[in-house]
């Protein structure tokens, strides 16, 4: 007795090793590990401006192919085998906002993408006639936020069908797994590349002077005009630059804040364009915004090292209330966004006790020769006090503070005197220290 035996290789393969190229028979397809010794593939949100990619065909520039990441299906076997069986590609409802699938259309002149799966489409059959060789590529649309890990899995099913009056039956399913790449914020100690600044009708000689630091330090200088500012000059409230990256291609996005005023339109009308992304969150009722959504109240440190825990890529910082106390905090959508990206694991600080309450009111991350290549400068109004002392020891308590400025002119024996003054600094100087010792311990810093 004899028995026709037929042999069919399927194989769904991505980018597991993250070098670049699609990996062939690797065995982590299905599965996702951080880390520098870890697999898994990654796609980056598609948020430069280059092309809406709405319709179901589209003729493609290699720049457009550059932003996404390559999937390949083979497939290998006998024509007639493909006549009861079918291929389908598919995703679930949960991974249709987030990512998008084309493929590439055979026997066109140009680059041409078929819309496989998206929004209203979970499903697509590849056409298979025996051995083929079928190229998809993936593109990102939404960033990690809450309820949203960043995976994304997409499958493919072999499924027969002995007759037309028969369902067709699964008979083997394969998954890969995707990470889109989490929005990364980038330090004030790494090189600076281009400074951002707003000319308003009384900084004249401010810009004068940046102008001149900005060309010794060569770099550009790009200036807002008072016309597109409106004057409003806190350039750094209104953004925060940062990046997103796989290994065939990264590009700076900008973090617009939610504080929509004057400066509102600038992220999305200047910085806004190709390989240069964008992306904000703002919550559903405006009135939850407060002063702390500022950008000036979000920073990030330099690269640590946290109890043999690495953070390559630092950790973010930004301010809210004591856990005790009901007061401002960053809005819920934005924090919940910073969390989501996992990378740079945040610090939430107290900052309600300012006025404005921003970080960048009392800390800085500064370049320095230390084992951990920077130094955190923090404000210190009793170091203050003890200057101002000293001062006073040395015969200068007439010594007047602001000289020449458009300010009162405060003599320092007159500060020494001030009583509440000297009860308001040092509640000042306990909020710092208590800021202080949270940042000493998430990122194992000394004096």
């Amino acid at each position: 007795r004899s028995s026709d035996l037929t042999c069919v290789v399927i194989s769904f393969e991505v980018d597991t090793s993250r070098n670049g190229v699609v990996n062939r028979n690797a065995p982590q397809q299905g599965s996702w590990i951080w880390g520098r010794d870890g697999h898994g593939a990654i796609v980056l949100v598609n948020c430069d401006r280059e092309s809406t990619k709405s319709e179901p065909h589209l003729f493609c520039s290699c720049a457009e192919l550059a932003d996404m990441s390559r999937m390949i299906l083979t497939t290998l076997g006998p024509k007639a085998f493909f006549q009861t069986h079918k291929v389908v590609l598919h995703f679930t409802s949960a991974e249709a906002d987030k990512v998008r699938v084309y493929h590439v259309e055979e026997n066109s002149p140009r680059i041409r993408l078929l819309r496989a799966l998206w929004e209203q489409q979970f499903s697509y059959e590849v056409v298979c006639a025996g051995t083929r060789e079928n190229t998809f590529y993936v593109e990102g649309l939404e960033f990690p936020d809450l309820g949203f890990s960043g995976l994304v899995s997409i499958g493919v099913t072999l499924l027969n069908s002995a007759s037309r009056d028969v369902p067709f039956i699964p008979l083997f399913t394969r998954d890969v797994i995707f990470r889109i790449a989490p929005w990364i914020m980038t330090p004030n100690t790494l090189k600076p590349l281009e400074v951002f600044v707003c000319s308003t009708s009384d900084n004249a000689i401010f810009l004068k002077q940046l102008q001149d630091l900005v060309r010794r330090a060569n770099c550009k200088l790009t200036i807002c005009p008072v016309v597109e500012n409106r004057e409003d000059r806190w350039m750094q409230d209104e953004m925060e630059f940062g990046y997103i990256e796989a290994p065939y291609k990264s590009f700076p996005v900008v973090l617009d804040s939610p504080r929509n005023r004057a400066l509102d339109i600038f992220p999305y009308k200047k910085l806004w364009g190709p390989d240069f992304g964008y992306v904000t969150r703002e919550p559903d009722n405006p009135r939850e915004v407060n002063s702390l959504d500022s950008f000036g109240n979000l920073e990030v440190s330099p690269p640590v090292k946290v109890k043999g825990k690495e953070y390559p890529l630092g950790r973010i910082v930004f301010g809210g209330s004591l856990p005790t106390y009901s007061g401002r905090r960053m809005t819920k959508v934005v924090r919940d966004f910073l969390y989501a990206q996992q990378v740079q694991a945040p610090i939430e600080l107290y900052a309600d006790w300012l006025a404005v309450g921003h970080v960048d009111e009392f800390l800085s991350f500064v370049p320095a020769p230390t084992k951990k290549g920077f130094c955190l400068l923090l404000a210190s109004p009793s170091t203050c006090y003890e200057l101002f002392q000293e001062k006073q020891k040395e015969g200068h308590g007439k010594a007047v503070m602001f000289e020449g400025l458009d300010a009162e002119q405060i003599p320092i024996d007159e500060i020494l005197a001030d009583q509440k003054l000297m009860a308001d600094n040092k509640y000042v100087q306990a909020c710092i220290d208590w800021n202080r010792d949270i940042l000493k311990q998430a990122l194992e810093i000394g004096r």
